[in-house]
């Protein structure tokens, strides 16, 4: 089965293309580059302090509260300022805080209502939307004085009387991009301006270079929804630990009810180790972990570009272990992928999976060792196709 075949199996339905792309090969290939976060934690490195160990053996794997243990939900809410426990739901990770939001969204807008989505973007929204029967409407990220910004003319051209929310990823799957505190006021006036809710996915927030953490949504509206999760920063995907923020408490109530439907509640081990990790000195940790290897492995990844400037063209990441350059290339980026991967056994993500053709997104987060090589092979395919 080839790249195409695999997210055309279903007629009708939007498949999730970038993760069917990542599960069908990522643990196939020898060097995988397509990962967004940081290399993940062990068990051993997250309980650094062997007298927290003990407790795992006594903790009893029942159900937990099924929003998500008040100790883990108050560690979430001390995440943003003026934040309670009462506001925050717990998920099985990003994905499924997407999920919630979008579908409890779709159904308050009568079935009818349309997504206006910041692109590049991470595209579960997109998908979810659409399954759902609605429609969505783009703005974009462009490229300017070596920056990723928003079009915000662009954004208020295509609302219409139908549009129920307005959805961003800050800092930006996959460019690394922050939104300026001027455009996120600007896409948060907009937002209440039509009586939208305002849909921001902060995942990757707390992997800032500068070490300031970036400007939230939270606050800029009174609808306002944040998603987030332990994944990426944290280096704790396996633990499966996400969460919706609203500033709106009957919101978060009417959430916590659609996930009820979904998984019920959080696993019981991954919520108590979720709130050893989110305690402020381990939070702290793990942030500053996330960061020096963005920033180190991010000299390599830009060296390598650089050295490649006749095919590549680019604006750095302010956040995050990714980059999005655009490429010069006469090959769609989704063969470009699929040829590496056939021809170097290395994995990258097309730029065609997060709504923009002829760029790709490297993640430069997990073993600078492997990321090296890999960039090495994919330099021989370059002048393979040059020649």
């Amino acid at each position: 089965m080839n790249l195409r075949q695999t997210w055309r199996y279903c007629m009708g339905f939007q498949p999730f293309e970038l993760e069917r792309l990542q599960s069908h090969w990522e643990h196939e290939v020898e060097i995988n580059l397509t990962e967004s976060g940081v290399s993940p934690l062990t068990l051993g490195e997250l309980l650094d302090d062997p007298r927290s160990r003990p407790f795992l053996f006594d903790y009893e794997l029942g159900y937990t509260q099924t929003n998500g243990t008040k100790a883990l939900r108050e560690c979430i809410a001390a995440l943003y300022p003026k934040v309670d426990a009462s506001n925050v739901i717990v998920t099985n990770g990003g994905a499924e805080a997407n999920l919630i939001v979008a579908w409890n969204l779709f159904l308050e807008s009568g079935r009818k209502g349309e997504l206006v989505l910041l692109v590049p973007n991470y595209m579960q929204l997109y998908g979810i939307w659409k399954n759902l029967g609605g429609r969505v409407r783009l703005f974009h990220l462009e490229m300017k004085d070596d920056r990723w910004v928003p079009n915000i003319e662009e954004l208020k051209s295509v609302i219409t009387q139908n549009a129920a929310a307005i959805a961003i990823c800050t800092p930006n799957n996959p460019t690394g991009s922050i939104l300026s505190e001027p455009d996120m006021h600007a896409i948060a006036d907009i937002s209440n301006d039509h009586g939208l809710w305002l849909i921001s996915d902060e995942i990757y927030r707390g992997a800032e270079f500068s070490g300031s953490k970036s400007p939230s949504a939270y606050g800029l509206t009174e609808k306002a929804l944040i998603t987030s999760g332990l994944s990426k920063v944290y280096g704790l995907p396996g633990l499966r630990i996400g969460w919706v923020i609203s500033t709106d408490s009957q919101k978060a109530e009417e959430l916590w009810s659609y996930s009820d439907y979904t998984t019920i509640c959080p696993s019981a081990l991954s919520d108590y180790l979720a709130t050893i990790a989110l305690q402020p000195e381990n939070r702290v940790r793990l942030e500053e972990r996330a960061r020096e290897k963005v920033v180190a492995n991010w000299d390599v990844m830009k060296a390598w570009l650089d050295t490649n400037s006749d095919v590549f063209t680019y604006a750095p990441p302010e956040a995050a272990s990714m980059c999005f350059p655009h490429y010069n290339l006469d090959i769609t980026s989704i063969d470009l992928v699929e040829k590496l991967r056939r021809e170097k056994d290395v994995l990258i993500a097309p730029g065609s999976h997060f709504g923009t053709e002829h760029h790709l997104r490297i993640g430069f987060g997990y073993s600078v060792d492997k990321l090296r090589e890999g960039l090495r092979r994919f330099g021989e395919l370059l002048l393979s196709l040059s020649s």
